[in-house]
C-alpha cells in the first residue's frame, strides 16, 4: 500500500509465521502447493531501538539485609530490624523478594527507601548501596522515584537506598511560594553500581556452628 501510515513497531502484540494459499490481497499465491511446509529459521528476536530500561520497578525496605548481619548492635537500628523475627521477618522475605527479581533476567531497578514519611517532596537527597544508611523520605520522593527510574537505562540492574537529608527531629516543609527545584534522578541514578545488594556482607561473615 503506499498511502498507508507510518509502521509504528510498538504496537506489535503477536507474529504468524505461514505459507498461505492466498496473497495479502486475496489472490492467490502462486507458488503454493499442498503438502508438508516446512520453514528453516534460526532465531525470532524481540528487540527495541532504544537503550534497555527497566520493566520493573520493585519499592522494597532499606535494611533487609541487616537482620542476618553478625556484630551489629540493634538497639541503635531501626525498629523493623530490632524487630524483624517479632514482625514476622518481614525484612528477610523482603529480601528474598528481592533476590526473585534479581535472579528473574528481566530489566529491574530495586528502590529501597529509608522509613517513609507523609512529608512533601523536595528534600535533598542522599542515595547510597550496601544497605547502611538509615533516616527518612518522603512517599511522594520515591513514586518519583520510581516513575524516573522506569525510563532510565541508568537504573537498570541497581539495587540502592535512599533517603532525605531532613533529620527525623525536623519536619520537612516546603513554601508555596518558594517550591523546591525539580530534581535530575539521573544525576544519581548514573553513580550507582550493579551488583552492590549488601549482601556481600553477609557472604562475608562465618557461619555460626
Amino acid at each position: 500500500m503506499t498511502d498507508a501510515p507510518p509502521f509504528d513497531a510498538s504496537n506489535i502484540t503477536s507474529l504468524q509465521l505461514m505459507f498461505s494459499k492466498f496473497e495479502y490481497d486475496g489472490k492467490l499465491n502462486p507458488t503454493f502447493t499442498e503438502g508438508p511446509f516446512e520453514l528453516p529459521f534460526s532465531s525470532i528476536r524481540a528487540y527495541i531501538n532504544e537503550s534497555i530500561t527497566p520493566r520493573f520497578v520493585h519499592v522494597s525496605s532499606a535494611g533487609v539485609t541487616r537482620p542476618e548481619r553478625s556484630g551489629l548492635d540493634l538497639s541503635k537500628k531501626p525498629s523493623a530490624v530490632r524487630l524483624n523475627r517479632e514482625l514476622g521477618s518481614i525484612l528477610t522475605y523482603k529480601l528474598k523478594g528481592e533476590d526473585l527479581i534479581r535472579e528473574s533476567g528481566i530489566p529491574y531497578t530495586i528502590v529501597r527507601p529509608c522509613a517513609l514519611t507523609e512529608e512533601p517532596a523536595g528534600a535533598d537527597l542522599i542515595f547510597d548501596q550496601g544497605d547502611n544508611i538509615t533516616g527518612k523520605i518522603s512517599r511522594e520522593e520515591v513514586a518519583r522515584i520510581c516513575v524516573v527510574a522506569l525510563a532510565s537505562p541508568n537504573a537498570v540492574g541497581k539495587t540502592f537506598e535512599v533517603k532525605s537529608t531532613v533529620p527525623f527531629s525536623e519536619p520537612y516543609v516546603v513554601d508555596p511560594s518558594n517550591p523546591p527545584p525539580e530534581k535530575d534522578y539521573e544525576v544519581y541514578f548514573k553513580d550507582l553500581k550493579d551488583g552492590i545488594t549488601g549482601k556481600e556482607a553477609l557472604e562475608a561473615t562465618p557461619a555460626q556452628v
